[in-house]
């Protein structure tokens, strides 16, 4: 009798357990939906940079000042073309007084009180406009430049600027080969200035109508003859 006990307990205790899961009500069934990230912008990237004046009020504003000369026609029609790629800079990168590495902060003037710091800019006005066109020209890159067609190898990138006797007006560019896969824009073995190191767009491959767009948070400087000798 003892060993049927033994056989019978165990026995009850499942049944009993087995009972009370039955009674318990069912997960409701969870309706999944898919999303994806959206990058296509449908409208081009001067229509962009229009549609987002808080980011980009100080680069329509420089595109305006060139376009006021003759001799800078070619510029702001570049924005609505196609075979490009676009470095769209933010109002951080340009004309933010609070960031050191701003261009209205990076461009000063003398003080006419030569005790006291230079005179950070505020306003394209005070620029010269072939100064302001070079900076403008040099941030639109030609062909696609984004995740399409970037990978770990560093290559030179023709920009606007680029031409016979400027040839070192290029961009050196590439995408990093980690999970993130952050792209990399003038990344040289050589640096004097550290606030160029490791530039890398604030918002990545967005798709206009009519090319990418990198929005950046530094405006980028041509690089030195060392820089493009040691990085061939």
């Amino acid at each position: 009798m003892k060993n049927i006990r033994q056989y019978i307990f165990p026995v009850l205790l499942c049944g009993v357990a087995f009972s009370a899961c039955k009674k318990l009500p069912l997960q409701p069934k969870f309706e999944y939906e898919q999303s994806f990230y959206d990058n296509k912008l449908n409208m081009t990237a001067m229509e962009f940079m229009q549609s987002r004046p808080e980011l980009f009020s100080s680069m329509l504003e420089a595109i305006d000042y060139v376009d006021s000369d003759p001799a800078y026609k070619d510029i702001k029609p570049l924005y609505s073309a196609e075979g490009y790629t676009y470095l769209l800079l933010h109002n951080t990168a340009l004309s933010n007084l609070e960031d050191a590495n701003s261009f209205f902060s990076k461009n000063t003037f003398p003080n006419p009180d030569p005790t006291l710091p230079p005179i950070k800019g505020s306003s394209w006005t005070q620029y010269d406009k072939k100064v302001v066109a070079d900076l403008l020209r040099y941030h639109i890159l030609k062909g696609r430049q984004d995740y399409t067609n970037l990978n770990s190898t560093p290559r030179w990138v023709d920009t606007y600027l680029t031409s016979e006797t400027n040839p070192r007006a290029k961009i050196y560019i590439y995408m990093q080969a980690t999970r993130e896969g952050y792209i990399f824009f003038n990344n040289y073995l050589v640096f004097p200035d550290a606030a160029y190191k490791e530039v890398r767009p604030r918002t990545p491959d967005l798709q206009a109508t009519n090319g990418p767009i990198q929005v950046m948070n530094r405006y980028l400087v041509q690089p030195t003859q060392e820089q493009f000798d040691n990085n061939k």
